[in-house]
């Protein structure tokens, strides 16, 4: 007997792990609810819950068992593999540093090996060289290797452990790999050709809404790549360089850990941050003065989902407007989203924060009333989420924008060089 350890790969298809195990014999899968990951909001354990839940029933379907247990990994996984007199355990290599460190206690802890194998990336994140920009990065995408099927039988074994219930406060999308799998065909084949044109809609409409499948492993973006360069349009190689850039989150905060806690360029620690606890409320909970920032703010407290194009807007205005220190900001925000990886949600707000990540000059500020006007011309998305609101025009807002602007600019520009 082996031991399938799934961690962010709730799925079974393109799951090298998976595969190279079940080469070897039987198998059992196992997920550990992992107590340092799952302090975060309930929609987001609630959202991860379904995921195993539904990843079981996968398991359940191919005639297999996966385990699932409540514990710290490196005392889980040990009595996993003891309980079921396992060989081994296999599992996808993580590249965070919480992945890491979990991995190697696990590993020390083991009675048997524990295989590692490549998750399947675009960009593996551990290149030899550290970029620190995109473009340079995204150069090492040589293709693709066709992604994996999933097995069509698994082994018989026995099932252990119960998946708790978590009310997530609002609704949640269809768990699992084949919704997964249904949304992907769905947006290839409506979306994927005007990705392009469309791709910054403040509405989200203009995506593919995948990326809280992406975020716990649900849909693997190989996969996704595949299928989209298939179909070989303009709209289809924008989308994939979308995914290479989430390669590159993970590429950067592999090769510069200290991002999680400081900016990539430490230089912006030096700004002024204001510990303004009445600021801070009303940024997040989008009551700013600021129709695309209270709309962004409110349509995440609602469901959890926000487009990228809002998501640059609401953290670049929370780091150059209001000067809020910007790791609680970025904590609270990933905790609203569905979809909120560490690693993609710290490449976004440093990009967006000018804080060092990418080319993106510091200088860079959007004009959020020509933002506003410019990806929802209609109002349509305003009116749904701040319909008080009758423009993007600011009424009664908590900062001036254009003093704001110039007040940042003016501390960035006495940085240090």
């Amino acid at each position: 007997m082996n031991l399938v350890w799934h961690r962010g790969d709730l799925r079974l298809r393109d799951h090298p792990a998976l595969l190279e195990a079940l080469a070897q014999g039987p198998l059992v899968g196992l997920v550990v609810l992992d107590p340092n990951n799952l302090k975060t909001s309930p929609r987001r354990r609630a959202w991860f819950l379904e995921n195993v839940r539904a990843l079981r029933e996968a398991y359940r379907e191919r005639g297999g068992a996966l385990w699932v247990l409540q514990g710290l990994p490196w005392e889980k996984v040990p009595e996993a593999a003891r309980g079921l007199r396992a060989k081994a355990v296999y599992a996808l290599r993580s590249y965070t540093p919480y992945g890491q460190y979990r991995d190697e206690r696990t590993r020390e802890a083991l009675p048997v090996p524990l295989h590692l194998l490549p998750a399947p990336h675009l960009i593996l994140p551990d290149l030899p060289r550290a970029y620190r920009v995109y473009t340079p990065f995204s150069r090492n995408f040589q293709g693709l290797d066709p992604p994996l099927p999933a097995p069509e039988a698994l082994p018989r074994g026995p099932e252990e452990g119960e998946i708790p219930r978590e009310d997530p406060g609002l609704p949640l999308p269809e768990p699992g790999e084949e919704a997964a799998r249904r949304r992907l065909w769905a947006f290839l084949e409506e979306r994927l050709s005007r990705y392009h044109l469309e791709r910054d809609r403040l509405d989200g409409e203009g995506g593919s809404r995948l990326s809280p499948y992406f975020a716990l492993g649900v849909l693997s973006p190989r996969e996704a790549a595949w299928e989209a360069l298939k179909r070989g349009s303009e709209g289809a190689r924008k989308w994939v360089s979308e995914l290479l850039w989430r390669d590159f989150s993970y590429h950067l905060l592999y090769h510069f850990p200290h991002m999680a806690e400081r900016a990539l360029d430490e230089r912006f620690e030096a700004l002024p941050w204001k510990e303004d606890e009445e600021l801070f409320q009303a940024w997040y909970l989008g009551r700013t003065g600021v129709p695309l920032v209270d709309a962004a703010m409110r349509e995440l407290h609602a469901t959890g989902f926000l487009s990228n194009r809002a998501r640059m807007a609401v953290a670049q205005f929370a780091v150059k407007h209001l000067l809020l220190p910007w790791r609680r900001a970025e904590e609270a925000f990933r905790h609203l989203l569905l979809d909120g990886d560490r690693a993609v949600n710290l490449q976004g707000w440093q990009w967006a924060g000018g804080l060092g990540v990418d080319a993106a000059p510091y200088f860079r500020v959007f004009n959020l009333v020509a933002q506003g006007e410019r990806h929802d011309p209609e109002g349509t998305w305003l009116r749904r989420f701040a319909p008080e609101y009758p423009s993007y025009l600011p009424q009664d807002p908590v900062v001036d924008l254009e003093e704001a602007r110039r007040r940042y600019l003016a501390l960035a520009k006495a940085l240090p060089k």
